[in-house]
Parts: structure tokens; C-alpha cells; sequence
């Protein structure tokens, strides 16, 4: 039995291509490294594909829900209502719901008025998440800046004062403002 174990070891070793690179679980379940650019993608409920790289040299908030999640449903409202007061953010909701219609009939059913866009599973992974809902911050050289994984409180005042001194208004946006 110990020759057996002995040769098998050989074998591999002696197989083992020499550019062989270790993993860690980030490598195999994607993401998680808050330096490296990422690109994440997401479509309309037309099919309508974006990418965080239009946004670059921007920062951008995406934040992760599905009609199906009990936390996001009880959290989204409060959402919706932070999201047009700070309308000078990029922040895009984005369903993790396989069919439009189904995100669709709940934000309709509901009244919470935010935009009905799509991704997978594939593409949070980018994120380091899989934890529903989650709010990840893209810094304008589109790495990971910071992520909140589960329901916030969106009125709270502390929460909402993290995220803004993270998210600093550009002063093209407040020109604008001014006009």
C-alpha cells in the first residue's frame, strides 16, 4: 500500500507541469480582490447589454437584489426612496432575477420606481459577493472600493454619510447643479 501511495506520488510530481499555478477559492468562485479593475456586466429587460467600463473614470454604486429575496423586498423601498434623492450618483440596481418580468411585476406591484436591469450569478461573483442584497462601491479605476453585504437601513443618516464621503459629487455634476 505504501509503494502504491509512493508511485502515485512520483506520478504526479513527475506530471505536474512546471507553470503550474496554485488557486485560492477567490480564483475559483471569482472576485473578491478589492485592487484589481473588474468589469461587470448587466442588460436591460430588452436585452440591452452594459458594462461598468462605460462608466470609467467615474464611480459607480451597484447595488444587488432580486424580487425573490426577502431581505432585498423589505429593503428596496427605502432604496428607491435614497436613490432619487441623490440623483447626482451613478447607482444602478441591478436584479439578479432570470426572467425581467418577474423584477418587473414586483417593482410595478410594489410602486418602487427604479430601472429593471438584469445579471447572473457569473457576474456578481466579479464582485467577491454572493450575499443578497449587497451594495458594492466601483472607484473610478474600476476596482472595488467597498462592499455592504446585506440590508441597510438607507435612511439611516450615518449610512447614508459612509457612502457619500466614499462617493464624492464630481464638479462637473455640481456645475451643472448650479446652472
Amino acid at each position: 500500500m505504501q509503494r502504491r501511495m509512493v508511485t502515485i506520488f512520483i506520478f504526479c510530481f513527475l506530471f505536474t507541469p512546471l507553470n503550474a499555478q496554485a488557486f485560492s477559492l477567490a480564483d475559483l468562485f471569482g472576485g473578491g480582490a478589492e485592487n484589481e479593475s473588474i468589469e461587470f456586466k448587466w442588460q436591460d429587460i430588452n436585452g440591452k447589454p452594459f458594462s461598468s467600463k462605460q462608466y470609467q473614470g467615474e464611480m459607480l454604486i451597484l447595488h444587488l437584489w432580486a424580487s425573490w429575496c426577502p431581505p432585498c423586498r423589505e429593503e428596496l423601498p427605502g432604496f428607491a426612496n435614497w436613490v432619487k434623492q441623490n440623483p447626482e450618483i451613478n447607482i444602478i440596481p441591478v436584479s439578479l432575477d432570470r426572467h425581467g418580468d418577474d423584477a418587473r411585476d414586483y417593482l410595478k406591484a410594489s410602486g418602487i420606481d427604479i430601472s429593471v436591469l438584469l445579471t447572473d450569478e457569473v457576474q456578481i461573483r466579479k464582485l467577491g459577493t454572493l450575499a443578497l442584497p449587497s451594495t458594492v462601491i466601483i472607484a473610478a479605476d474600476g476596482s472595488i472600493l467597498k462592499s455592504f453585504k446585506g440590508s441597510q437601513d438607507w435612511s439611516d443618516e450615518i449610512f447614508t454619510q459612509q457612502l457619500l464621503n466614499r462617493y464624492p459629487v464630481s464638479t462637473a455634476k455640481q456645475a451643472d447643479e448650479e446652472n
